[in-house]
């Protein structure tokens, strides 16, 4: 490689590292161009930064490819992961409790000389009032919510939901229920089935 080469190379690799956090910005390329121009004293069109533009698609769509299953099984952990957890605070939130309520009562009463020569008071307890009140636990559906919308969102990483209509169906044929649309039963059984698939 000739010494002109690799100096080009080497400028045009610099024009990549300010393009592509300004071109992620949403920057326009006209813009982006006079950035370059102004970083780098240097000359530099709008079409070399089109070109450098399409370059850094190509290297981070092939990264992409690379690396997808890693990232896919990732985040499919991570949703597991909330699942589960989510899972266990639903039944908590099921759990009867008691609510405990504690009052004070208290009157002013002369503490002596306050600043300014005026008087000064504070507040003296004179009455305590405790009291509990047992809640039954129905249990908070928030939870229910987000562990249906982390499902959705499993199954849309999977590729499960399809944008065309197609015939998809869970485990020996049986029909795939959309998760707004599952009972109780049926995500507890979905959840139970990630847990052994985790397992193995």
């Amino acid at each position: 490689m000739s010494r002109n080469t690799s100096k080009r190379n080497h400028i045009k690799e610099g024009r990549k590292e300010i393009i592509a956090p300004l071109y992620k910005r949403g920057w326009s390329i006209a813009k982006i161009a006079e950035e370059v121009r102004t970083r780098m004293n240097t000359t530099c069109s709008t079409r070399t930064v089109w070109n450098d533009i399409n370059e850094l698609l190509d290297e981070w769509r092939a990264a992409r490819i690379q690396d997808v299953d890693q990232r896919l099984q990732l985040e499919l952990e991570r949703i597991d992961d909330a699942v589960c957890e989510l899972w266990e605070q639903w039944d908590k939130s099921k759990e009867d409790w008691v609510r405990e309520y504690n009052k004070r009562v208290g009157v002013p009463v002369p503490a002596g000389e306050g600043q300014g020569g005026g008087e000064a008071t504070e507040i003296v307890t004179v009455k305590r009032e405790n009291k509990s009140e047992n809640v039954i636990g129905l249990g908070n559906p928030a939870y229910m919510a987000e562990i249906r919308q982390q499902l959705a969102e499993r199954r849309k990483l999977l590729g499960l939901y399809a944008a065309t209509k197609t015939e998809v169906t869970g485990k020996d044929g049986t029909p795939l229920i959309p998760a707004e649309k599952m009972s109780e039963d049926e995500i507890k059984a979905e959840i139970e089935r990630i847990k052994a698939s985790r397992s193995h």
